[in-house]
C-alpha cells in the first residue's frame, strides 16, 4: 500500500430477470471469496433489490489503491465471474470507478480518542520512569528541580509528538484493520 492510501472502488449495476435470482446469489459468492483473495481487497457490498420488471444487482467493490482495483478489474477470474453474471443479465452492466474514496471506504479502522488518550498516557508513563535515571546521571545536581523536570516534560512531549504517538497510531490502525479483515 502507499504511503498515503487512496481507497478506490468500482461501483457495477446489472439487471436480471427474476428467475435468474438462485444462479446470481451463487456467482455473487464467488465474486466475494475471489475478491477477498486480492492483494489490497478493503470490502464488497452487493445490494440485491426485486423490482417489477425483474431485479437490479449493484455490486460496490473497494480497494486500498487504484492500482489494486485495476488489477482486480483485470485479473482473469474476475472477468470470468463477471462474464457468467453478463450472460444473465438482460441489458448491459453499467461500471463506474471512483478514486481516493477515504472517507466512504468501509469498514475503515481509525484510532478512537480514548485510544490515543491511553498511548499518550502509556507512553508518558513509560517515558517517565526510563528518563528520570539518565537524567539524574546527566543533569547538574544543584539545578532547581523545575527546570530538571521542566526539561524531562520537554523531551517527553517531543518524542511522543513527532515519533511515538505517530508510530504507535499507525501500529493500532493496522492491527485494527487486520483483525477487521479477519473478520470478513
Amino acid at each position: 500500500m502507499s504511503h498515503i492510501a487512496r481507497p478506490a472502488l468500482s461501483v457495477i449495476v446489472r439487471r436480471f430477470h427474476q428467475e435468474h435470482s438462485d444462479d446470481i446469489e451463487r456467482a455473487i459468492e464467488d465474486i466475494q471469496r475471489s475478491a477477498a483473495d486480492q492483494s489490497g481487497f478493503i470490502d464488497l457490498q452487493n445490494s440485491f433489490t426485486p423490482k417489477k420488471n425483474g431485479c437490479e444487482l449493484v455490486t460496490v467493490v473497494t480497494f486500498d489503491t487504484p492500482e489494486n482495483l485495476e488489477r482486480w478489474e483485470s485479473s482473469a477470474v474476475r472477468k470470468r465471474l463477471a462474464k457468467e453474471l453478463d450472460r444473465l443479465s438482460h441489458e448491459s452492466s453499467t461500471r463506474t470507478r471512483f478514486l481516493d474514496v477515504s472517507l466512504l471506504a468501509a469498514p475503515t479502522a481509525r484510532v478512537s480518542k480514548m485510544e490515543t488518550v491511553a498511548i499518550l498516557i502509556g507512553w508518558i508513563l513509560l517515558l517517565g520512569s526510563a528518563l528520570s535515571y539518565p537524567m539524574d546521571m546527566v543533569w547538574p545536581q544543584d539545578t532547581a528541580p523545575f527546570w530538571r523536570n521542566a526539561f524531562q516534560v520537554l523531551i517527553i512531549v517531543t518524542l511522543i509528538s513527532y515519533l511515538l504517538l505517530p508510530v504507535s497510531s499507525i501500529v493500532l490502525t493496522r492491527l485494527k484493520a487486520r483483525l477487521l479483515k479477519s473478520r470478513l
